[in-house]
């Protein structure tokens, strides 16, 4: 008997990519705006510097995206000779200009209405390597709760996300599906806790011998009658 299911949310229920791309712009233009002299510090050389000097300082956030974030900014502001104390007020502020970017998503066009169907027979809960705010979106209803790397201290692959889940729902890992399009960080790392697994390999752009899951689905549209192949099955 399934009693939980856990999705994966980035590039599972929204492309990424280009709401990263819009947020980073963003950002750069708010910089551009309030702190010009930092701009040269944000070319891509220097800036991959000092992402590497500040993951060297400050290993404990690499699996942090919001304080990584945070500080690769003041990294970037003190380079450009702001005080420390405004170094860290505009590395909040520019953070902000950006996590709003990040948030704002354009779902998978089946994503909320199956959202909303798979809540009413499940409870849902969220598990992210990413740093997305449910709320902010606009799905928070439907979920029980959202663990991350943030939260966890740890990110997928790693199977602290997957444990805490089954912890607050007090189910074991048979029952329970963890959907995701990731072939190692969801679907490899889930099914060694002993999830069931459904792969959202998108369009079948990866390959299939990348893992192995429960049910493997092209399409969203193809979820409801994958979650019920697995409940069904003895």
């Amino acid at each position: 008997m399934i009693k939980l299911l856990t999705f994966d949310l980035d590039n599972t229920l929204w492309d990424i990519d280009p709401v990263i791309v819009a947020a980073e712009k963003a950002m750069r233009a708010w910089i551009a705006e309030h702190v010009p002299e930092a701009v040269a510090h944000l070319e891509m050389d220097l800036l991959k510097q000092t992402y590497r000097q500040v993951l060297q300082d400050h290993p404990e956030v690499a699996q942090h995206p919001t304080n990584f974030r945070k500080k690769l900014l003041y990294r970037v502001f003190s380079n450009a000779d702001l005080s420390h104390d405004h170094a860290l007020t505009m590395s909040e502020q520019a953070f902000a200009v950006f996590y709003r970017g990040r948030n704002q998503i354009a779902l998978f066009h089946e994503a909320e209405a199956l959202l909303q169907t798979l809540s009413r027979d499940y409870p849902l809960i969220a598990l992210t390597n990413g740093n997305a705010n449910l709320h902010m979106i606009g799905i928070d209803c439907y979920f029980k709760a959202h663990f991350s790397a943030e939260t966890e201290g740890k990110a997928k692959p790693h199977d602290a996300m997957f444990q805490r889940a089954l912890a607050f729902m007090n189910v074991q890992a048979g029952e329970a599906i963890h959907i995701g399009d990731h072939p190692t960080e969801d679907v490899e790392a889930a099914r060694a806790v002993g999830y069931h697994t459904i792969w959202f390999n998108a369009d079948g752009h990866q390959d299939p011998g990348l893992c192995q899951p429960s049910v493997e689905i092209r399409s969203l549209s193809q979820l409801p009658q994958a979650v019920q192949t697995i409940a069904k099955r003895p």
